[in-house]
């Protein structure tokens, strides 16, 4: 696995269970978006941000961190795109998709139909 690649994604992870919206904004493309398979529903970073940010400051931002079976990584020839696929011990799938331009940032977070 890319080390870039791979702190990158922690910092990301991190700043998400912190609520920490300012970094998250510094490591997801400008296209990012949150794909919710199972209710159809689509989520921009700029929705995503202000609801972020208005359970951070009424104290309620609380994310469940997810128990992890598995993490399979595929990069494409080039090296500059990588899926992510994570298997959670519910059964549930979750799929990032980061792209390499300058540095990694992350272009969309699926939560895969069971």
């Amino acid at each position: 696995m890319d080390n870039q690649l791979e702190k990158i994604r922690d910092i990301w992870v991190n700043a998400f269970f912190t609520g920490n919206y300012d970094v998250l904004a510094q490591y997801e493309h400008e296209q990012f978006k949150v794909v919710y398979e199972q209710e159809g529903r689509v989520e921009s970073n700029f929705t995503r941000y202000e609801r972020i940010a208005h359970a951070v400051n009424n104290g309620v931002w609380k994310p469940q961190k997810p128990e992890i079976e598995f993490e399979e990584f595929e990069y494409d020839q080039d090296l500059t795109h990588c899926k992510v696929l994570i298997g959670l011990q519910d059964h549930k799938q979750i799929q990032e998709l980061w792209v390499k331009e300058d540095s990694w940032k992350i272009i969309e977070l699926r939560f895969l139909k069971p």
